[in-house]
């Protein structure tokens, strides 16, 4: 097994999701369209409701991470959604690929869309309403993006993983995961309103620790952001892991071939 050889694999899921997404017109709109839409009506918001710099802040970094955060996972999630849709899961493991190749593969693609939408939002926050996105240095901006990468990947997997274990019916779980998180991880608000067992639940995400970090440099209290990285670092493994294995069970108990023509 070389590293060429792994590469390549890792770089076909990379370029898999490439030539599906170069060829679907909808695609714009999920990369650029709906993000700006979110971002400008969150923004105008904060206007109408003349909140000041440090809460426009807040709202903002909050806006951005949950597009980055969306079109990120779904990247992911679309190993296996692409192919649902098409009825053709098991062409797709017929090649000699694993679980992590795909993932890591589709994961690049997400980084790199999600890079795009960042700087997207970032320059259209600071031109319309004055956000210095930058107010924690680029190493915050990293860090913060590193952070919800993972994040995204495992929620990514976590819908693949539904698939192959309950079927068609679980490709829902591709855009509900998301709101689940954005109601639980402070992404418009503080997590300390939450009722005590939300509150509870959000500590164990790492979206809100990633949130906490970014919102300190505009002076919002203090972060544990190693925690948060270690918690999206734990969930990714996890994910991979358990990911491997729901592609072995969808192999022996039929699944994969009752998902396909």
């Amino acid at each position: 097994m070389s590293w060429q050889g792994e590469l390549h694999k890792v770089l076909s899921a990379t370029y898999k999701n490439w030539i599906i997404s170069k060829r679907n017109a909808f695609t714009l709109f999920e990369l650029v369209f709906w993000p700006f839409i979110g971002l400008l009506s969150i923004g105008l918001l904060t206007r109408f409701l003349e909140l000041g710099d440090d809460m426009v802040a807040f709202v903002l970094v909050g806006a951005i991470a949950l597009s980055i955060l969306q079109i990120s996972q779904i990247d992911v999630a679309y190993i296996l959604l692409f192919d649902l849709w098409s009825k053709s899961i098991k062409q797709t493991f017929v090649a000699p690929v694993r679980g992590y190749h795909l993932v890591l593969g589709a994961m690049l693609f997400g980084v790199i869309r999600g890079v795009a939408v960042f700087i997207v939002l970032a320059a259209a926050s600071s031109h319309l309403f004055g956000f210095d996105f930058l107010a924690g240095g680029v190493a915050t901006v990293i860090i913060f993006l590193a952070g919800t990468f993972l994040t995204a990947a495992s929620i990514g997997m976590v819908v693949c993983i539904s698939i192959l274990l309950f079927g068609q019916r679980a490709d829902v779980a591709a855009w509900t995961l998301s709101g689940i998180m954005m109601l639980v991880s402070g992404v418009y608000y503080p997590v300390s309103i939450l009722p005590g067992p939300l509150q509870i639940l959000s500590k164990s995400i790492p979206l809100t620790y990633l949130l906490e970090y970014y919102r300190s440099a505009y002076g919002y209290g203090d972060h544990q952001i190693l925690l948060g990285i270690a918690l999206a670092l734990l969930y990714f493994v996890a994910s991979l892991l358990i990911l491997n294995l729901a592609i072995e069970r969808a192999r022996s108990t039929g699944m994969m071939l009752r998902l396909s023509e």
